[in-house]
């Protein structure tokens, strides 16, 4: 059974097994049923214990759209089908589409554990995947934000805090905001130029 495969990682038979099984699960019930659902959800669970993606990437995308719809934005299965639709979308340079999934893992970390460091990295994923689509308003959001959580979790000495004041200068030069960038280099005391790329 796909069961067996599962826990014996015979991670080929579990893809092969399931592919099989999908379309009479769909015919017998709707996609809309959990048996469905998670025979979908091992395909690509098996996929990326094998370090790949579904050649058939509308799965990818069906399993995180069912999963949230019938089984709610927190569920474990969701969970594991957002995170790696978003590995997907990134790795494939489609950042305007993995904005939507990155700023629903901060409003689940927001409402759940709320670890401050957590959500310093995902904002700084944010900031990343808003300057790469060229939003600059979305951007300096972002970057506010990391710049508040490194200050409370690192310290004001810290690379990080230090790289986020950089880059939300660059930003207000982007953006033409001269009055905001003068007062946060000059409230920050560091140095930057309004014309140089900020290091990577």
């Amino acid at each position: 059974s796909i069961d067996k495969d599962l826990n014996r990682k015979r991670w080929k038979t579990v893809i092969k097994r399931s592919q099989k099984a999908l379309p009479q699960c769909i015919e017998l019930y709707s996609e809309q049923s959990l048996s469905c659902i998670f025979i979908l959800r091992n395909i690509n669970q098996s996929y990326e214990k094998m370090h790949l993606f579904n050649p058939d990437s509308s799965q990818i995308a069906q399993a995180y759209r069912l999963s949230t719809e019938i089984l709610g934005k927190t569920h474990f299965t969701t969970n594991s089908t957002r995170d790696y639709y978003y590995k997907y979308l990134i790795f494939n340079e489609l950042y305007a589409e993995a904005k939507p999934l990155l700023k629903e893992f901060i409003e689940i970390e927001k409402s759940s554990t709320n670890d401050a460091y957590q959500l310093m990295e995902r904002y700084k994923q944010l900031y990343a995947l808003e300057g790469l689509t060229e939003n600059w308003p979305a951007e300096e959001a972002a970057l506010t934000m990391v710049l508040k959580l490194a200050r409370d979790v690192l310290g004001e000495d810290s690379d990080d805090f230090k790289a986020a004041v950089e880059a939300l200068a660059y930003n207000y030069c982007t953006q033409k905001k001269y009055y905001e960038y003068f007062e946060l280099i000059k409230e920050e005391q560091q140095e930057v130029s309004c014309f140089s790329e900020p290091n990577s």
